[in-house]
C-alpha cells in the first residue's frame, strides 16, 4: 500500500515553480513548526473552496509544508491545479498566504509554493478561533420603518469568531463601513443566538458568487460576548487535542 500512495502522490504536480513573488518579503520564516493554521482547499467537482484546520510543519521558502489530521481530508478529492489560501496570524495581522500545491506526502501532509501573501491589520483584541456557524446580516433599519431599497436581510456562514468580531462567508458583496445587524448562531451544545450591531471592516471577492466579509461587534451586551469567548475557548481546546492526537507516535 505504501508503495501504491508514493507512486501515485509523492511526484511534482505543479510546473509553476517560478510563478512566487521573490521580492516579496515571506512570512514563513515566523511560522512556529506546530502553529495551528488554516487552509482553503480547492476540491474536485466543487466550486467553493472548503476550510481545514491543519498544523505547520516545516519551511524553506518559498516552500512549506502541512500537516492534516489523520482522515481530515481525502487526496484523492483535491484539485492541485487550482491554488490554496493558508491564513496565518501573526501579531497584529492576519497574513493570506496564496500558494499551489506541489507534493502529497501520504498520509496527512502536503507541501505548498508560496506564490504570494496580503495582509490585513487586525483591529480585535481578542484571539480569533475557525468556527463554521450560521450568521445573518440584516440592515439595521427595521423593516416597518424602512424606505424601499433600505430593508435586506443576508445568510450565510462564519469563517473564524472572536469576542469582538467575526469572517463571514456570503453570496452577495457588503460595502466597507456598512452598519449592520448581526445574528449569530454559535456552534454550541444549547446553539445560543446571538445579536449585535456592528460595521463591515472589509470584504473580498473570492470568486464568482462568494464573498468574505469581516464583520466588527459595535455593540453587543457582556454576557453575549462571554457566551462567544466561552465557545471559542472550546473550539481551541479541541483544536489543541487534534494537535495533541497528531503528534502522539503510533
Amino acid at each position: 500500500m505504501d508503495s501504491l500512495w508514493q507512486s501515485k502522490y509523492n511526484i511534482e504536480l505543479n510546473p509553476r515553480m517560478g510563478n512566487h513573488l521573490s521580492s516579496q518579503k515571506s512570512f514563513l520564516p515566523h511560522i512556529k513548526e506546530g502553529a495551528a493554521l488554516r487552509v482553503s482547499i480547492p476540491l474536485k467537482g466543487i466550486t467553493e473552496k472548503v476550510r481545514f484546520p491543519c498544523f505547520f510543519d516545516a519551511a524553506t521558502p518559498p516552500q512549506f509544508s502541512l500537516r492534516f489530521p489523520l482522515d481530515s481530508l481525502d487526496f484523492d478529492q483535491v484539485d492541485s491545479e487550482r491554488p490554496c489560501t493558508v491564513m496565518i496570524d501573526l501579531a497584529e495581522q492576519t497574513v493570506a498566504v496564496d500558494a499551489d500545491i506541489v507534493r502529497f506526502e501520504p498520509p496527512c501532509i502536503l507541501h505548498f509554493q508560496e506564490n504570494e501573501s496580503t495582509t490585513h491589520t487586525q483591529t480585535r483584541n481578542y484571539f480569533r478561533v475557525d468556527a463554521t456557524a450560521r450568521v445573518a446580516a440584516s440592515s439595521v433599519v427595521p423593516a416597518n420603518m424602512a424606505r424601499e431599497g433600505e430593508s435586506w436581510r443576508m445568510l450565510g456562514d462564519t469563517i473564524d469568531l472572536s469576542g469582538s468580531g467575526l469572517l463571514c462567508a456570503f453570496s452577495e458583496p457588503l460595502e466597507k463601513g456598512t452598519r449592520v445587524r448581526i445574528e449569530l448562531t454559535l456552534p454550541t451544545q444549547d446553539m445560543d443566538v446571538i445579536n449585535a450591531l456592528g460595521h463591515v471592516v472589509r470584504c473580498r471577492k473570492i470568486e464568482e458568487g462568494l464573498y468574505h466579509a469581516a464583520l466588527h461587534f459595535d455593540l453587543i451586551d457582556s454576557e453575549s460576548q462571554d457566551k462567544i469567548m466561552a465557545c471559542c475557548f472550546e473550539l481551541q481546546r479541541r483544536y489543541l487535542r487534534m494537535r495533541v492526537s497528531l503528534e502522539r507516535p503510533i
